[in-house]
């Protein structure tokens, strides 16, 4: 042992030895000693540098307009792996009774009321579908009270506020109007007796015998009630997702309601009640739903066909635009009209592809309190696009941006803290109190629309 010591002892000597004396005599062996920790940090940085660019060669684009390295089809982004999805909300996907809360009334019904009174019965149908319950009330107070149209009408109009007076005088003009021969009344009656809605006493079996009748008598907003009665399970706690389909079917095949159609596209699409999976005929029938004037339905299509063009599905980017105007212009939708924006400024080609527009559609929808808008115009302002930079009012609207929840304004903030002027950030700082002082609340989208639901001025 003592032995081994010495040896190792005498190497690292010699060693050390033949380290002085290169180190006096030879000056390129002590040029090498500064050199080479260089040379090994280099080569360290281009390898990883080399890596980290590999890596990100097989991820998805940041946006749009970057394009990904597809020589592989199935790395991340490419087509092979990136699927657009639907989005629906809960009224479609996850029905109850207490959510199918859309009602396509028949205008054709009017024809059946006195000449004088069916355009104030239209006139109250569009107010009632913008959810300005106060104005369809006081358009049918001049129309016959005991027309059983005009107290369907002034009926629903009275369930919007959901109070328990206005609720208990809807019930009254319920029965009315379905002892005239309003069928449709009977099955708004069994929904708010079932759910107890408005301060109603809740009577789920009188609720579900109106329902059932209605069904029988063929009206398809009821067989929607039901079907969502057994996709839900309470209808006695029986889940049967095959008769809720067939019902679907046949409130399909009668017409008339627009959300029936956005539900079977929902049970395809998913395979519910065991129907085929099928996307061309999903988008079928949501398209026919969208053309009857269903906001949720035209939404749905206009963010699929949105993302299959950012996913490098399809390039039919015109019909997502398509849906989202009309989602905006028609249905005066806040969030269409936000998403449109964005994809004006990200599209990949001319001529949707269009910074200036996108700028306008975002200053129309500012004036509300949705941060997505706020967000959006920040960015514009800070890049540039569509409107000239201005770093004060970037400043501003990602503050508003920040008070309104939205998460990706608190870096984009920090950035402009870091470097921007006290005096420009003071000023971006009194710009976002004055617009939060201004912001009003974000409209309920029209979820029906018709000619007479436009009146109100589009966003």
């Amino acid at each position: 042992m003592q032995l081994e010591r010495t040896s190792q002892m005498s190497a690292i000597g010699r060693a050390a030895a033949l380290h002085i004396a290169f180190w006096q005599y030879d000056p390129w062996y002590r040029r090498a000693w500064f050199v080479w920790p260089q040379v090994t940090a280099m080569l360290l940085a281009v390898w990883l540098l080399a890596g980290r660019g590999g890596s990100e060669a097989s991820s998805p684009a940041g946006d749009w307009a970057k394009p990904v390295d597809c020589t592989n089809p199935s790395l991340p982004g490419c087509a092979a792996t990136r699927h657009a999805s639907f989005v629906w909300d809960d009224e479609i996907a996850r029905p109850m009774i207490a959510n199918q809360v859309t009602i396509s009334v028949d205008r054709s019904n009017f024809r059946n009321s006195a000449l004088e009174d069916q355009p104030k019965l239209v006139a109250a149908l569009g107010a009632y579908y913008r959810y300005d319950w106060a104005k369809a009330i006081e358009v049918l107070k001049s129309a016959a009270v005991s027309d059983p149209n005009v107290q369907y009408l002034t009926a629903l109009a009275l369930l919007v506020p959901n109070s328990t007076d206005q609720t208990r005088n809807a019930e009254t003009l319920l029965r009315e109007a379905a002892a005239g021969g309003v069928l449709q009344a009977n099955s708004v009656l069994g929904r708010i007796l079932f759910v107890g809605a408005g301060g109603v006493p809740k009577d789920e079996a009188a609720g579900r015998k109106l329902i059932d009748d209605a069904v029988a008598a063929g009206d398809p907003y009821a067989m929607r009630l039901a079907a969502a009665g057994y996709v839900s399970g309470e209808f006695g706690g029986t889940y049967d997702t095959v008769k809720a389909v067939d019902l679907l079917r046949r409130a399909a095949e009668i017409g008339g309601d627009a959300v029936v159609l956005a539900q079977l596209a929902f049970c395809i699409n998913t395979g519910r009640g065991g129907l085929t999976r099928d996307t061309e005929k999903t988008i079928e029938h949501l398209r026919r739903a969208a053309d009857a004037g269903f906001e949720s339905a035209q939404i749905a299509l206009a963010r699929w066909f949105r993302d299959r063009y950012g996913n490098r599905e399809s390039t039919d980017l015109p019909e997502a635009i398509k849906w989202y105007e009309r989602s905006y212009q028609q249905g005066h939708s806040i969030f269409a009209l936000g998403e449109l924006a964005v994809i004006r400024r990200f599209a990949r080609e001319a001529p949707w592809f269009d910074t200036r527009r996108s700028a306008e559609l975002l200053q129309l929808c500012v004036p509300y309190r949705n941060a997505f808008c706020h967000f959006w115009l920040a960015r514009a302002y800070h890049d540039g696009a569509g409107v000239a930079r201005d770093y004060v009012k970037a400043y501003a609207y990602y503050t508003v941006a920040k008070e309104l929840g939205w998460k990706d304004a608190f870096g984009n903030l920090q950035k402009l803290d870091d470097f921007l002027q006290p005096d420009v950030k003071s000023s971006g700082a009194e710009l976002a109190k004055s617009i939060l002082a201004g912001l009003k609340p974000i409209p309920r989208p029209n979820r029906l629309e018709f000619a007479e639901t436009e009146s109100r001025p589009s966003p």
